[in-house]
């Protein structure tokens, strides 16, 4: 028997656990890393390294719910194990939904050009290295932080009545930090090009040769604001993400109510649609089904500026009478589109004051509901003329919800970028 049929069999055999659903992943992992400027130092070592996870909701005799967390040991201790949850079991009988078998969407998530890495390929991880060693020095990079990896994943979902899941997955990755100053990296479902990773670099060397040129303290106060698809995706997430799940609406801490999505509140510009498509082929964010079992379809949250739906698991839906939907996973899972589309290489030579956002600090600390907003931009460049001037540091405050709506609003697109930034007329206190 393989461990998760270990595991179900002892869940199955418990005579004081009525349903169950048992989450379990096993990954192999390789990658060799650069701390200031170190390959495979004790801090980012060549590394090979096997892992296994999970976790299981039970719901007992009782009708009371209990979670907990699954290792590779799990089932050696396991009657000590269940025996700890159940004495933290708790009432919450809109969770106790266990999935039985359902039909689901093939989602290939499997290259077999990665598993090479692990055996005659190994010496790629190394040339990406030196490549970006390369890049360094090109850059005259003083300090280069960074490293590539590569894994194997394997998981399995089972339930009490019935659901059996299993799937097989991969990942290459690779990031670089140039002086501390910004970095850049990607994952894919498949080995990454090389010359893709140059790309990537060479731009971010560029973007850090702006940096280091700091400018005097500007004058206009209302430049327009270009959002890199980095920073508009994080306050994306944060404030229209971040309010559309359903324990928030549901709870009333959500800037949107249940009526808002019933009368299909107008929220965005009229011209803007939010889709998530967890459907494309070896795609990084892509997904067959949720941790709960409920098969993935590509679904519609935003149509039009208007709510569609609110991100609902099993238990937020029953407790709001609605469907269970479908989550975002990740940027290239989300689509944001609108007709005033423009790319950045054709905006900024059109600009003429105008302020580049690379990384914002206290995004957290802001207030989800309202969209108000005030974050210090420490890696910011200024455009003048149509040109990149150099580094300067603001903070930029607005309410996110009004810019969305706005008429100047702009998506911009980034190259290999897989979301827009956004452009629009913005208020700035220089520091």
């Amino acid at each position: 028997m393989t461990y998760i049929d270990e595991l179900e069999a002892a869940f199955h055999s418990h005579s004081d656990i009525k349903n169950y659903r048992i989450n379990l992943s096993e990954r192999r992992g390789i990658g060799v890393g650069i701390r200031d400027n170190d390959v495979g130092s004790v801090y980012s070592p060549f590394a090979a390294s096997e892992t296994t996870g999970g976790g299981f909701l039970i719901e007992w005799q009782d009708g009371r719910l209990s979670r907990g967390n699954l290792d590779g040991n799990s089932l050696l201790a396991l009657d000590q194990l269940l025996a700890g949850v159940k004495a933290a079991a708790y009432d919450d009988p809109d969770a106790a939904q266990f999935l039985g078998p359902q039909s689901y969407h093939d989602v290939p998530r499997w290259s077999p050009d990665v598993p090479t890495l692990f055996t005659e390929r190994t010496a790629y991880l190394f040339e990406v290295l030196q490549e970006l060693q390369a890049l360094a020095a090109r850059f005259k990079v003083e300090t280069l932080n960074g490293g590539v990896g590569a894994g194997l994943g394997e998981s399995w979902l089972r339930t009490s009545q019935g659901l059996q899941l299993h799937d097989r997955t991969t990942s290459c990755s690779f990031s670089a930090t140039f002086d501390g100053i910004l970095g850049d990296g990607d994952q894919w479902r498949t080995v990454v090009d090389p010359a893709y990773i140059t790309t990537q670099i060479e731009r971010l060397g560029h973007t850090v040769e702006h940096l280091r040129r700091d400018l005097p303290t500007p004058t206009t106060s209302t430049p327009t604001i270009i959002l890199h698809p980095d920073v508009a995706s994080s306050l994306f997430g944060y404030f229209v993400w971040g309010n559309m799940g359903g324990s928030g609406v549901y709870h009333g801490q959500s800037a949107f109510s249940t009526a808002d999505f019933a009368t299909q509140r107008q929220v965005l510009r009229s011209d803007l649609t939010l889709h998530v498509d967890p459907w494309q082929p070896l795609g990084p964010d892509s997904f067959a089904w949720t941790g709960e079992g409920l098969p993935s379809v590509p679904t519609t949250y935003i149509e039009k500026g208007r709510l569609v739906q609110p991100v609902l698991d099993l238990k937020y839906a029953r407790r709001l009478n609605l469907p269970p939907t479908t989550p975002p996973s990740g940027a290239r899972s989300i689509s944001l589109t609108g007709p005033y589309t423009t790319t950045d290489e054709t905006l900024l030579p059109t600009i003429r004051d105008g302020l580049l956002v690379l990384r914002v600090l206290g995004l957290h600390t802001q207030d989800r509901s309202s969209g108000n907003y005030s974050l210090a931009t420490p890696q910011a460049l200024l455009i003048r003329n149509g040109e990149i001037a150099g580094h300067v540091r603001a903070t930029l405050s607005g309410n996110f919800f009004e810019h969305m709506r706005a008429d100047d609003l702009q998506l911009v697109t980034f190259a290999d970028q897989p979301s827009p930034g956004f452009a629009f007329n913005g208020h700035v206190a220089w520091t």
